[in-house]
Order: C-alpha cells, then structure tokens, then sequence
C-alpha cells in the first residue's frame, strides 16, 4: 500500500494493513504484546458472544428487580459484567438520536472489535483501529464484516473529513498522547459528525501522577503489565476546549467521587454536566467520564504525522513466534530512562507496569507480584545477585530474555539467588525476569519480596549458581 500523500509504503502484518512504524515510547506495550503471544490462538470474540452479552445488558436495564436479574442470568454474576454494562450504557446514551445506518464510523482502540460489532449492528458501516498486531489479526479472523486496521490514534491514516462518527471505548486513558488523539478524531470527522469516547478514568488538575501509584499498587492487571492510567481531567478537554468554535463539547460522569461538593456519597449514574458552570470544581475531582464532541465546521489544522518510527510492525510480528526473540530485540529500543534505574528505587509507573508494587518508606526491599522485570545493561560483570523472601514456600524460574536460566524452590525467609550474564554481550540491555511459578490464592500470596540487587564478578561470589 502507498499513501498518496507522501508516497511512503506500508505492508500488511498478519493479513492486516498496518499503517507507520512503531515508536520507542511504545516499547512497554510491545513487551506486553510479545509477553501474550503464547496466547495468541485465545483471543477474540465471536459476534454471537458480542451479541449475548449485548442482550444481557439490555435485559439487565430493563428488569425492574435487578438483583433477581443477577440471580438468574449467568453472565451477569461474571465480575465483568459490570464494566460491559457500564460501557454498554454510556454508549446507548450518548448516542441516542444518532443514526449510523450506512454511515461510516471509526472505532480508534478497537481490541478484538467487541464494540467495532457493537456499531456494525446499529448498521454502521465500521473500521476498526487497533494498535497490537494480535489483537487486530484475532478481529479479523472472528469478525470479518469490519475493516480493519493498524495505525495510531495520535497519526491516524485516514484524510480528513473522512468519517461520520468516531468511538473510543474505554481506550482513551491507555494512550500517552490523549489531547493529540482527540484532535486526531475530529480532523477525520465530517463536518456535523460527532465523537463518542466513553469509559476513561480521571483524577483532578492539579494532582500528580503518583496518584496511580497507590491506586494501582493491588492491581492485578496493571501490575502484570496492562497500561491503565488515570489522566488528568484536563488532557481530556484540552483539545476540544482549545477549539470552541468548532467544537460543543457535552461532558458527562458515570463515577464521580465525591459527588458534587468533594464530600458527598459517590455518584455512580451517568450524569450530564454544563461544561461552562461546572467545570471549575469538576476540575478537582476523578472519576469516570464520557464525552460526546460535535464537529460544527471542517477541522482545520493539518494532520499529525508520525516522525518517530523505529520499528516496522512486520519485523516486531515476526519475533512474535518466539517470545526469547522478542523481548531480547525490544530491549535494544527501550528508552534509555528505563534502564538500569535504582532498586529498590522511588517507584514509576514503568517499574509499576513491570511487577514491582511501590516502594514502601524505610524499606531496603520492593514486592513484586507474580511476576517482576529489571532491564539492565551488561557490563563487565558476569553475575547478577539479589536476595528473595517469598512469604512461603515456592518455586521461582529467573528468565533473561525471556530464556529460563535458573529455577529453584525458596523457603520462607530471605535466600541469595544469582544470574550468570557470561553469554550477554557486553553492552547489551536485557530483560531480568523473576516469576513465581507456585500459582497464588490470593493476592497477597502472589507477592515476593527482593532486595540487595548486585552485580559482581563470579570469582568473586561465594554462593551457588
């Protein structure tokens, strides 16, 4: 495929168009892309499943004893069931009135296309965008009837004007660049068109990204290495409130803690609020929010063209067969800020996504849950030492690269470990894996502790490899 605007070529990846270049600050996602691909085969969902549980949400907001519903409906005793409903609302809500019959609508984040087949069943005509390889050739497999497509929400590769509508469920708050992905979204829209991003997390202005590092320090999904964020309200409406003369921006809740004075019971309904009276103090709250953006004029500012690229995504699936391979060739293009950092450190939201819960104060030891990554550059030292207390017993495999290279079984109690590096060139970054391989019954029981991480010569080490 060649774009017509700059003659560049782009290839299909696993039977998929995949439209520019993956960037370094996209490492941490391809790390968490090649961690799955043993997965591969297991994801997607079949439009049958889309449209039972579609029905199911239906049902439950029409039954008049909603705890009989629960009782009685199977998928809506599932611990998911909350959240689709949750999405399933504010999608119906704020796009009630809206017809999509024939139209042509972008779903930006599209995953598997649970809610691209969403749309297609409002008669919508849909392409669906999506950043992970995987996850877009599992839609296609399982949802053929919707076009899809790989690219980035923050230079999406479609001309301007060219879209009716455009969705973003519960995708948003993912990305790293939310003001210029919005902005995105409406160059791509037609005048009178509308954009819907639904289910985003927020926290207030003036608080600072360490927030996440407490509200994520129990999170089972973000600590094994899913990139949930919690944006300030702000990079939400920068964009759309920049550019008031073309844009009517409808903000709206469906969690507000809080409520509206700070101190009142949480509101958990959705809720429609006057952007001109009460965005000063919603400014100081988080909560979950959706936003439904009118188009009133062409956009008129040019499109975001990707300069960063350093990746080809058909070079990065093709490591996807084997995961050593992968993790190994991404750490030659992580960012230099994410290697060698401190242990046990002051804690980021990269050493968050990686395992390892925040740093308690006057602790000379970090947790790590189930699994925990370092990425190190190998020097001239030959061994990696560091000390483990799992709480119980367990066993351990320590992986570099994603190759096994120790396995043991630590008793309660703190235990020496260390890592030959002698096959690691010289100056190379690695992947430092610890993983505990007893499975866990609950969270607590999957943490480990760590502390006195080193590096040393092996003549110099007296313990046992």
């Amino acid at each position: 495929m060649v774009c017509t605007g700059c003659g560049t070529r782009h290839e299909a990846v696993l039977g998929v168009p995949f439209f520019g270049c993956f960037e370094a600050e996209d490492t941490l996602g391809l790390i968490e892309i090649a961690a799955n691909a043993p997965n591969r085969d297991r994801l997607g969902c079949s439009a049958a499943t889309v449209e039972r549980i579609d029905a199911a949400c239906q049902a439950y907001h029409d039954a008049p004893d909603k705890q009989r519903f629960v009782a009685e409906n199977e998928d809506a005793r599932e611990p998911w069931f909350a959240n689709r409903y949750a999405e399933w609302l504010e999608v119906e809500t704020l796009s009630d009135g809206l017809s999509l019959t024939n139209k042509q609508v972008l779903d930006i984040g599209a995953g598997s296309g649970f809610d691209s087949h969403r749309l297609y069943l409002k008669g919508a005509e849909v392409t669906a965008l999506e950043f992970s390889p995987l996850l877009a050739e599992a839609g296609r497999k399982h949802l053929p009837h919707l076009r899809w497509v790989g690219g980035f929400a923050h230079a999406l590769p479609f001309r301007s004007g060219r879209f009716d509508a455009v969705f973003c469920n519960a995708a948003l708050h993912h990305m790293r660049d939310i003001p210029g992905a919005i902005a995105e979204g409406l160059r791509v829209l037609k005048p009178g068109g509308v954009m819907i991003t639904t289910c985003d997390s927020f926290r207030p202005d003036n608080s600072s990204w360490e927030r996440e590092l407490v509200v994520f320090d129990r999170d089972e999904a973000v600590l094994l290495g899913v990139n949930e964020q919690i944006p300030p309200l702000g990079a939400f409406l920068e964009t759309p409130l920049a550019h008031r003369s073309l844009v009517t921006t409808e903000l709206f809740t469906h969690v507000l803690y809080g409520g509206r004075s700070g101190r009142d019971p949480d509101l958990h309904d959705l809720v429609r609020w006057d952007v001109a009276t009460d965005l000063p103090w919603l400014r100081k709250r988080s909560g979950a929010l959706a936003l439904r953006l009118t188009l009133n004029a062409p956009w008129r500012h040019p499109r975001r063209l990707q300069t960063l690229g350093v990746l080809r995504p058909s070079l990065f699936a093709s490591w996807l067969g084997d995961q050593t391979t992968a993790l190994s060739n991404l750490t030659a293009i992580l960012p230099s800020r994410y290697v060698d950092a401190p242990f046990p450190g002051r804690g980021t939201k990269f050493e968050l996504l990686n395992g390892w819960r925040r740093p308690r104060w006057f602790s000379w030891s970090r947790e790590g849950y189930k699994r925990a990554r370092w990425f190190m550059r190998r020097d001239a030292r030959s061994l990696v030492t560091f000390e483990v207390d799992p709480g119980q017993t367990a066993d351990f495999t320590v992986l570099i690269n994603g190759r096994e290279r120790l396995k043991t079984r630590c008793e309660s109690g703190w235990q020496r470990l260390a890592v030959p590096l002698d096959d690691m060139p010289v100056g190379a970054v690695y992947a430092l894996e610890i993983r505990r391989d007893t499975p866990a019954s609950n969270f607590d029981e999957g943490c480990f502790r760590v502390r006195r991480r080193r590096l040393s010569h092996a003549k110099a080490f007296s313990g046992a490899i």
